[in-house]
């Protein structure tokens, strides 16, 4: 997965229209280490 569409995976994560593209400055493996601390935490909230 590119940067860009892990960076618009945390904007839906988020449920957000705010600019996160400053998130494209970090590593590719630092953004997909976010989306899955975000999903986990999304995960226990939901369920």
């Amino acid at each position: 997965m590119t940067k860009e569409k892990l960076v618009e995976k945390i904007r839906e994560l988020l449920k957000t229209d705010n600019d996160l593209n400053f998130l494209l400055e970090l590593k590719k493996e630092d953004l997909e280490s976010l989306v899955a601390s975000i999903r986990e935490r999304v995960d226990k909230v939901g369920g």
